[in-house]
């Protein structure tokens, strides 16, 4: 299942990124669980969330197994026992044995079989705000009926994080003034409102938030075609900016969905999805901060 056994991992300490100013950035790390029950076709669900700073570990699974059981089509009985297990190595007074930040990043860089985690990523948040975002992101379509769901308005809120994130670990604290909250752009026509931009005197990148998961098809069409014309008014005044569309698709493709993406492909709009936003920051951060 795994490659070798960390629980007894102690040794090194992981490296805090600093700005430019040289304090600390990062107040935690999260790291995804995911059973992948064929590592060949590499199939995945994420099954937990982990979050860590120097000194404390915590974790939240999922409560449908039955789900993750229908996905791989095999018993699961091994993952309830892991996430028992871990949950007991999270507590501060298990004397011996012990879940340490270490322990995770071992976890991350070595198993690669029926449970694997995402490379472990930095947030600007406290450990128990954390915990609740990462739950609320990576968990959401296992929250019962009565709990919030992950809507587009978390969406947004990810996704300028996650901006954020990228070009202050990039640039130092003062990068996130290139990062735009509900910023106008001037088209070739009118003036256009985008969720999220990335401009310094002039724009670099016009980014809107999508969420295909719900039954309000035509609200979800209806966006989509006006964003389709901002998208295209904007990039005739500004031919060089990139454009892209943030979404959150849910777990299956919807016709919805599927038309919005041939509509913003014949625009050369990039569609992201949701566990994609961070690795689209990274890179956009980086292309950006080599301009100014």
């Amino acid at each position: 299942m795994t490659s070798g056994s960390p629980w007894h991992s102690t040794s090194g300490s992981a490296v805090r990124p600093c700005g430019l100013d040289g304090d600390t950035i990062m107040a935690a790390f999260y790291t995804v669980i995911q059973f992948v029950p064929d590592p060949v076709a590499d199939e995945r669900v994420n099954a937990g969330v982990i979050v860590f700073d120097g000194e404390r570990v915590r974790a939240r699974f999922i409560e449908n197994w039955g789900r993750l059981q229908r996905f791989g089509n095999k018993d699961v009985g091994f993952l309830r026992n892991f996430a028992r297990e871990f949950l007991d190595r999270c507590q501060d007074s298990v004397p011996e044995g012990r879940v340490t930040e270490q322990t995770i990043r071992d976890m991350a860089s070595t198993w690669s079989s029926l449970i694997q985690l995402t490379p472990p990523r930095g947030s600007l948040l406290d450990l128990d705000a954390l915990l609740r975002d990462a739950e609320d992101r990576f968990l959401a379509n296992d929250r019962r009926t009565g709990t919030r769901p992950f809507t587009k308005h978390h969406m947004k809120k990810f996704a300028i994080e996650a901006a954020r994130l990228a070009f202050v670990q990039r640039g130092g604290p003062e990068a996130r003034r290139l990062v735009r909250r509900d910023f106008a752009i001037t088209g070739e026509v009118e003036e256009h409102p985008f969720s999220l931009a990335i401009a310094n005197g002039r724009p670099f990148v016009a980014a809107e938030v999508f969420s295909f998961v719900g039954a309000d098809v035509k609200s979800q069409e209806k966006d989509v075609r006006a964003t389709a014309w901002a998208f295209d008014d904007v990039r005739k005044r500004h031919r060089d900016m990139a454009l892209a569309a943030l979404v959150l698709r849910g777990e299956e493709p919807t016709p919805a969905f599927e038309d919005a993406q041939k509509v913003f492909g014949s625009l050369d709009v990039e569609v992201v999805l949701k566990d994609s936003v961070d690795e689209w920051a990274d890179r956009v951060a980086g292309r950006v901060l080599k301009e100014v």
